[in-house]
């Protein structure tokens, strides 16, 4: 008669512990929540039905997120839960993050939401959808630090409350956005900038004098310019655009340590590039080859601190750079420039049948002395 009494033992347990304590309810509510995160928000919310003391649990949870796949493209089920999730929750309660991800409800409606979570301190904003953003959508705060916008119209004026009354903004990520008629982004608070394929009409001046990491990923032909200016934070940039012509890129660059660049680079006069005094990283992309190297050869005479330089030649050459005639100096000229003291390390990054290794090894040697160039093969 012994096994049926351990069975009742362990289905009590299943509950808690042989005597029917809740341990699970026991716990802090920081764990809780912390389980709680793991869940839908429609979930999360459903757990108010699981004991007394788990009824108003999900209105303070440091967290909110509104996602149109927990309602199955049901527009107006999502339009009313999230209403009532935003006005049911605890107001003194801290808000860590809030995610929205949207691609069917009214831009009013997540102009509202936005509004609300801001309002209430939210200190990490990630919105996604289809919809149109203005200034309205941002209220002044002192604990936004992170922003990131995805598939979203930034309309005019919406980066006014970024560049002045976010004071505390840390990082903005801009992912295939629209960016109209956006005139500057220009904060002093900002450390990290992300603008990843976004379509860009007019023109983009980028004027953070605190911002230490900034990506630029441009796969848009007719984007509009980007210019920079008053980088002198800056530690690491990461480019990639079809052309340079017309943007005021590299001049904003030059305190950079560590750069990536993709980037046909016969476009510019690049004598007149400026000084790369702190840069101790280069990697350049195969829209950096022309034919000639003369671009190459003239940046690494402007980088006197280099000490490792990688090519990522897995792209396809640019057709344009191979074609070009320079604009620069003979090559003769770039070659007098003598050996490079610092270089360290050099890798390439190619495929066995890449026909421009040998030539780019060849230019290189003269400058880089007895520097071991390693080749890595990437397919």
């Amino acid at each position: 008669m012994s096994a049926p009494a351990s069975t009742r033992c362990v289905s009590k347990s299943a509950r808690g512990t042989c005597s029917g304590v809740d341990r699970l309810s026991s716990l802090p509510s920081e764990l809780l929540h912390r389980v709680m995160s793991f869940l839908p928000m429609p979930e999360a919310v459903r757990t108010s039905l699981l004991s007394p003391s788990w009824r108003y649990l999900w209105a303070s949870t440091p967290y909110i997120r509104i996602n149109h796949h927990d309602f199955t493209d049901d527009n107006e089920k999502m339009e009313k839960f999230g209403d009532r999730l935003l006005l049911l929750r605890d107001s003194t309660a801290s808000l860590d993050e809030a995610r929205i991800i949207d691609h069917s409800v009214a831009s009013t409606t997540c102009t509202v939401w936005i509004r609300h979570v801001i309002m209430h301190k939210v200190r990490h904003l990630h919105v996604s959808g289809l919809g149109h953003l203005d200034s309205s959508a941002v209220p002044p705060s002192n604990h936004l630090k992170t922003i990131r916008l995805q598939f979203v119209i930034l309309g005019d004026g919406l980066l006014r409350p970024l560049n002045y009354d976010c004071r505390v903004l840390q990082l903005l990520q801009l992912e295939d956005c629209v960016l109209v008629d956006l005139k500057e982004i220009s904060s002093r608070s900002l450390k990290v900038l992300h603008i990843i394929n976004c379509l860009i009409t007019g023109s983009l001046l980028i004027c953070a004098s605190n911002l230490t990491h900034l990506s630029i990923l441009d796969m848009h032909s007719h984007s509009g310019a980007i210019l920079v200016r008053d980088l002198s934070s800056l530690v690491t940039a990461f480019i990639s655009v079809r052309t340079i012509e017309g943007h005021g890129l590299l001049d904003g660059l030059s305190h950079a340590t560590s750069l990536e660049l993709h980037a046909p680079l016969l476009e510019r006069g690049l004598w007149i590039c400026p000084m790369f005094s702190n840069l101790t990283s280069l990697v350049l992309g195969h829209c950096c080859m022309a034919a000639d190297f003369d671009a190459l050869l003239c940046i690494l005479q402007r980088s006197p601190k280099l000490k490792e330089l990688t090519f990522k030649l897995e792209r396809v050459q640019c057709i344009r750079c191979m074609h070009s005639e320079s604009t620069l100096p003979p090559s003769g000229a770039a070659l007098s420039l003598g050996s490079h003291p610092c270089i360290e390390r050099i890798k390439i990054c190619c495929s066995k049948e890449d026909p421009s290794v040998g030539t780019l090894v060849e230019a290189l040697q003269p400058i880089v002395g007895d520097v071991k160039i390693s080749i890595k093969h990437l397919y």
